[in-house]
């Protein structure tokens, strides 16, 4: 999808409508091949627009506002993509509402809910939300694929109930989390190894010594936390590489008829997309 000028017009126009009075459906009718993307966009803007006519008490309200700065002190460094091509409205609408209603309970209560709930577009705005504050590659990776996770027990809970029409919009969000995760560079970028004993040095420059051999240290230090990191990753993506697709091959047994090809779909690109995210973490770095 292009995240540029076009994206921010199309989103920007939406919104606007929404606050006229249109309903998502008539947004996303207009734009279908955006509409995966656009729609819990365009619930949450519904979500925060009916949050505005509650008036919590001035000591919520202070603190709400506290932790929002706080929270985009603590963004604005990472320079992440997300925040790149998201128009200003959906970054401070996503950060505004994790904030504002963590406050009040109501994304603990998202959390659990299912596609069809009205509380499930707060569920994926929270998800974008955690995801965009990922600070590395690894941490995003572990993130989306506990994501895919999720959706195989949306589209299993949506089997059960016959809700075969939601099946694959879920699944299309599952395909989008697996494109993103093999996005990400999760090549090694190889072991630290210690440096040589420097020469000695003069005197007056043993201070300016001590700094490098701690920053040497320091590296170490880092690349051994990203081994950790990295073990970890490679355990999580082995067992969902075959669990995942066993879990839908199941649900393909009992789906009606109008869902089993979006999961046939899904049990492919599964199976194709950890591998490739498995390559990935194995590689060499360049």
């Amino acid at each position: 999808m292009n995240r540029g000028k076009q994206w921010d017009n199309i989103l920007n126009e939406c919104v606007e409508r929404l606050l006229r009075g249109e309903t998502v459906e008539q947004c996303l009718e207009s734009y279908p091949e955006h509409a995966v993307e656009l729609e819990p966009l365009l619930r949450t803007v519904l979500v925060v627009n009916r949050a505005a006519d509650i008036r919590p008490d001035p000591g919520f309200k202070a603190r709400a506002r506290y932790q929002f700065r706080t929270v985009l002190e603590g963004v604005r460094p990472k320079r992440s993509p997300w925040l790149i091509w998201q128009p200003r409205w959906a970054v401070a609408l996503v950060v505004f509402l994790a904030v504002l209603l963590a406050g009040s309970g109501t994304v603990v209560a998202a959390d659990s809910s299912m596609p069809g709930n009205p509380l499930y577009p707060v569920k994926l705005a929270t998800e974008e939300f955690r995801v965009m504050l990922a600070t590395s590659d690894i941490d995003k990776a572990s993130l989306l694929a506990t994501l895919v996770d999720r959706r195989i027990a949306e589209i299993a809970y949506l089997v059960d109930r016959g809700e075969d029409g939601r099946v694959a919009l879920v699944a299309q969000r599952l395909k989008l989390h697996l494109a993103r995760l093999n996005s990400l560079r999760l090549v090694s970028r190889g072991e630290v190894e210690p440096k040589e004993e420097p020469a000695p040095v003069p005197q007056p420059e043993k201070e300016a010594a001590g700094i490098t051999e701690q920053t040497g240290e320091g590296l170490l230090s880092a690349a051994r936390a990203e081994a950790v990191q990295r073990a970890r990753l490679r355990v999580l993506l082995g067992r969902y590489a075959a669990t995942h697709p066993a879990q839908l091959r199941a649900l393909l047994e009992r789906a009606p008829e109008e869902a089993k090809p979006a999961l046939r779909r899904a049990i492919a690109i599964s199976m194709a997309s950890y591998r490739q995210a498995l390559r990935n973490l194995e590689r060499a770095p360049d």
